[in-house]
């Protein structure tokens, strides 16, 4: 919820949590220096914004109460720790007394009142500064640093001894610094002396005003005009890396996902850059129009220690993470295809929109490559980044954008400030501008009408992002202009059945606003390889450059090309027969052919003295052979191959032990064999030997057999007994890039398609993927 909000409610509620729940508004405003102006309103607006996500409230007196949440998000919020009352309600009534006694204050009897005298004294800052100020050398500059870092109080340890300890100890017996109740760990210093000793001018941060980014003017018409420049390429582009997988699916990496070579290749073929071929793989397959290897089986999750509740197979094709196999496209691309421009794009602007992670970030956080399509764990912060980026740029002055992407990610950033960064970010958001500047939704530095339709897309109005885009793409051209230089121009995005046809028979050479293709004799005798006639080609080809109804005249050099090709096009057929008879006798030939018992080979007469059979060589000698023919079988180089049946002779018999040549092995000695029993008595006996394996532990290897397909079956039982009992294994690992580790590991959970556990190595805990884990073994030491 706080990753929705803007910079000013953080900091209206880690103030709130600073001065203490509940607390007056002019305390807050005082704190936060909102007291009037611009500043006071910000405040106002803050706190309706909180108030609308139920975090804060005010109360009959006005007072303003918050979630207890806050209270956890900012356990020291700005830099303060509780207030003197709270660190000292573990404190003995002695204690309190000999506090008070100290700083020479009544001591009432009950503890109760002991404290309250004590808090009472601490929230008048005048009385702290004094008492302060009266402390011996080197009390003041220790609580002064400590009051502004908080450094020197972590630091302070029990034995602190010399100044520092006489200081702290000094400061301790008052009340100044508080130690829990056993004395062990770093002191605290109460907040209201924090706040005391920052002084009266000090107030917490308050940035109501969001930063203003160097601005360029732009009028509606260069926004829109650059919003359809960008948004026609993309689908443009989308429809060409989609057309692409189809023709010729990408082989997927054995580790998953895919990787740099057939990105490249994919980017070569298309014209597209990497960054646009991640972003249409990534949505389109969040789309649901591409498949990877692998399946969908129900996979489980949970915590340690107990059964996993089953979850029902996702709707979303398998996961290319499970590795090897192709990348192929869906049935659901067909209909894809055959939508309008304004239709693939808002198919693949909402898969976008809703993504879990950043589709262009090529790098994790150790600088290495990943390939696209691989699992990454979900951060939901990568959608409100996005959204930061559109409020960003939606809230810019009217006829005004920015002049450049990193002042608009410094405005998001106020927008979205719990949003975390990429590794790859030059500047705030950087991948997340570009993305939205490819799908056209930010233009010129500000938002787009299509970036406001995406922004207010709701399940109530699902059609109004469809509509806007109608608006503002031009349809899909079903004509072409074709050229006399065997070319053929379609201006806008073409039709599938336009791109299609011309795909067929010719060669695309340029992408974009204007596509063009080129016809050459290669092309052409594809077309008719295909099963399109010369004719049935050139009346296609006529119609697309109808005008009016009337079907226009085919460009004279089209038409003598495909003349020319079909001309030359089967003059050589090429067949792959199951054998062929020749002979010397044409009648002998022909009465073959012609019998009645062989058709089942098919026998077809090319020439007078050859035939061509259906059949293999051996059933075709079978057959002859059965209606009392003596054909014999030739070689390939025209010899007459000998029939002998091959001698059936036993398989040779193993060396007997001891036989000459092997040595014998030696019999183990009694000290041996004691050691053995010894080794095999103390082993530590495994679940399985123990017959512990239970229900849950088989649920549980059935699960990982789904997804961790390198193991063998021994090494799944293992993995999951040691998911059950809590057990200690060591692991073969292969990350992203190919490498190879032994990891060990334990505190396991399994939560798929990832295992979660304490990595001995790494010293932290991890996770890792199914598909990855190569072995499993017990761990030794």
């Amino acid at each position: 919820m706080l990753r929705r909000l803007p910079l000013p409610c953080l900091q209206t509620a880690e103030a709130l949590v600073a001065v203490g729940i509940p607390c007056a508004r002019a305390e807050l405003a005082h704190l936060l220096d909102a007291g009037s102006g611009e500043r006071a309103a910000g405040l106002d607006t803050a706190l309706q914004a909180l108030a609308g996500q139920a975090l804060v409230w005010p109360d009959e007196r006005g007072l303003l109460h918050a979630v207890p949440a806050l209270r956890r998000i900012w356990p020291s919020a700005l830099g303060l720790e509780p207030p003197v009352a709270e660190l000292l309600a573990d404190a003995t009534a002695e204690e309190l007394r000999s506090m008070l006694a100290l700083l020479r204050l009544r001591v009432p009897v009950a503890k109760r009142q002991r404290l309250a005298v004590l808090a009472e004294h601490f929230a008048d800052r005048a009385w702290l500064t004094a008492v302060v100020a009266g402390a011996p050398p080197g009390v003041g500059p220790l609580l002064a640093e400590s009051s502004q870092s908080g450094v020197a109080l972590r630091a302070l340890a029990v034995s602190a001894s010399g100044e520092t300890g006489r200081a702290a100890r000094w400061a301790r017996e008052r009340g100044l610094l508080v130690r829990a109740h056993h004395g062990y760990g770093p002191a605290r210093m109460p907040a209201e002396v924090t706040l005391a000793l920052r002084g009266p001018r000090w107030h917490a941060p308050f940035d109501p005003v969001p930063p203003e980014p160097a601005l360029v003017a732009v009028g509606p018409a260069e926004v829109e005009r650059e919003t359809v420049s960008a948004a026609t390429a993309f689908g443009a582009q989308a429809a060409s890396v989609l057309a692409e997988c189809a023709a010729r699916p990408p082989v997927l990496l054995k580790t998953g996902g895919v990787g740099p070579r057939e990105l490249g290749r994919l980017g070569k073929q298309t014209q597209c850059s990497e960054a646009v071929v991640r972003l249409v793989l990534e949505s389109a397959f969040a789309a649901g129009l591409l498949v990877g290897a692998g399946d969908s089986a129900p996979t489980r999750t949970g915590v340690k220690g107990g059964p996993r509740r089953v979850v029902a197979p996702s709707k979303r094709a398998p996961d290319p993470e499970a590795g090897g196999g192709l990348l192929a496209v869906t049935p659901a691309y067909d209909a894809w295809a055959g939508r309008d421009p304004a239709g693939q794009l808002v198919d693949l602007a909402l898969a976008w929109w809703t993504l879990p992670f950043t589709p262009t970030a090529s790098q994790d956080r150790d600088g290495k490559s990943w390939p696209a399509l691989i699992s990454r764990p979900a951060s939901p912060g990568c959608r409100h980044a996005r959204r930061g980026v559109l409020t960003a740029a939606g809230r810019l002055p009217a006829g005004h954008g920015a002049a450049r992407s990193a002042g608009l990610g410094r405005l998001a950033g106020w927008h979205r400030p719990l949003v975390d960064q990429l590794p790859q970010d030059s500047t705030p958001f950087a991948l997340v501008i570009h993305e939205a500047e490819l799908l056209g939704l930010v233009a010129r530095g500000t938002l787009s009408p299509l970036g406001a339709a995406l922004a207010a897309h709701s399940p109530e109005q699902p059609d109004a992002l469809l509509e806007s885009a109608r608006r503002l793409l031009p349809t899909a051209a079903d004509r072409a202009r074709l050229g006399t230089d065997l070319t053929a121009v379609v201006t806008g995005p073409p039709t599938a059945a336009l791109a299609a046809l011309l795909d067929a028979a010719a060669e695309r050479e340029a992408r974009g606003t204007a596509s063009v293709w080129r016809f050459t004799p290669a092309s052409v005798r594809r077309a008719l390889d295909a099963g399109r006639t010369p004719q049935g080609l050139a009346e296609e080809l006529a119609a697309i450059g109808t005008a009016g109804g009337e079907v226009a005249q085919l460009p004279q050099p089209l038409a003598y090309l495909i003349t020319d090709t079909a001309r030359r096009h089967g003059r050589i057929r090429v067949l792959q027969p199951g054998c062929v008879l020749h002979g010397t006798d044409p009648a002998l030939l022909a009465e073959l052919a012609a019998h009645r018992m062989l058709t089942t080979l098919r026998l077809r007469l090319l020439a007078p003295t050859v035939l061509l059979s259906a059949a293999d060589p051996e059933a075709t000698l079978a057959a002859l052979r059965a209606e009392g023919y003596a054909p014999v079988a030739e070689g390939h180089d025209g010899t007459v191959r000998v029939e002998r049946a091959p001698a059936e002779r036993s398989a040779p018999l193993p060396a007997q032990r001891g036989a000459p040549g092997r040595p014998a092995r030696s019999t183990p000695t009694a000290e041996e064999l004691r050691a053995l029993a010894h080794r095999l008595l103390t082993a530590p006996s495994t679940p399985e030997e123990d017959g512990e394996v239970d229900e849950w532990t088989e649920e549980t290897a059935e699960a990982l057999a789904a997804r961790a397909r390198q193991l063998t079956p021994s090494a799944i039982r293992r993995l999951a007994s040691a998911i059950r009992f809590e057990h200690t294994v060591t692991i073969t690992y292969q990350n992203p890039s190919g490498d190879r580790t032994m990891r060990t590991l334990s505190e396991l959970e399994f939560d798929p398609p990832f295992l979660y556990g304490w990595c001995h190595l790494s010293d932290g805990h991890e996770e890792f993927a199914l598909s990855r884990i190569q072995d499993v073994l017990p761990a030794h030491g």
